[in-house]
């Protein structure tokens, strides 16, 4: 998965990406195993990648390899072009790790999966509260106490119940509220790098290769989604 997004928007844009090409989509949300294995792989397969940018150019790929920054400081060690040649056997010693990790988890996983899957016999009316109390406690703490976090985590969370009713697609929102404000960061650097919009519309190889995938982007959205469409009438028809 792309490096630099985090994983919840990696889980967000692979779940989108496997609904848009299931041939059910209608059962998406409900509990289909595809969607949560595709949001699942997404989400384990960041980390790796996220190593990339770290160790290369000495820029953290998420999260957790930001707190990696700190642990290589700790150690003498500084990330970057040079970290490679000049720590060799930490990188060899990394790239086994990794690797070895992944073999671990698919055992520890393989034979644990089946009482980690138990927990969705556990009644509803024990869990939500369970989980609303643990993210309303995250809120208000990831600020050093701030209630405006509790009441927006809350306002959109109703926003986000709403949606689903009235059948608003909530995982554009969410894209655009974790990537939005390095989104909009990067955009104005690049307008003041140049000094116009004209930056985004040169002829350069690189900017028409991304005008072209941002425009295949929109096409095969509004194609899946007259599929889909099409798709459920032809449900709605056959069950009539």
């Amino acid at each position: 998965m792309l490096p630099g997004i985090g994983g919840s928007a990696a889980s967000v844009l692979a779940y989108s990406q496997q609904k848009n090409l299931s041939r059910n989509p209608e059962k998406m949300g409900k509990g289909a195993p595809e969607g949560m294995i595709a949001s699942e792989s997404a989400n384990n397969a960041l980390t790796g990648g996220a190593l990339i940018p770290l160790l290369s150019l000495g820029i953290p790929g998420d999260s957790t390899t930001a707190v990696l920054i700190g642990a290589f400081t700790l150690q003498g060690l500084q990330v970057g072009p040079l970290f490679i040649g000049e720590h060799m056997d930490t990188w060899y010693s990394m790239m086994a790790a990794l690797l070895f990790a992944n073999f671990v988890m698919f055992g520890a996983m393989f034979f644990a999966i089946r009482y980690i899957a138990k927990v969705v016999m556990v009644p509803k009316y024990i869990l939500y509260p369970i989980i609303i109390m643990m993210c309303v406690i995250g809120a208000y703490a990831i600020n050093y106490g701030i209630m405006f976090d509790v009441w927006t985590l809350l306002i959109f969370g109703v926003f986000g119940w709403l949606a689903g009713k009235i059948g608003i697609e909530v995982a554009p929102l969410v894209i655009g509220f974790i990537l939005g404000g390095s989104a909009e960061v990067y955009f104005v650097k690049s307008i003041e790098s140049y000094g116009s919009l004209s930056i985004f519309f040169t002829k350069s190889p690189i900017a028409v290769v991304l005008w072209l995938l941002i425009l295949a982007s929109v096409v095969f959205s509004i194609l899946m989604h007259r599929k889909n469409k099409r798709l459920a009438n032809q449900v709605e028809e056959a069950n009539a």
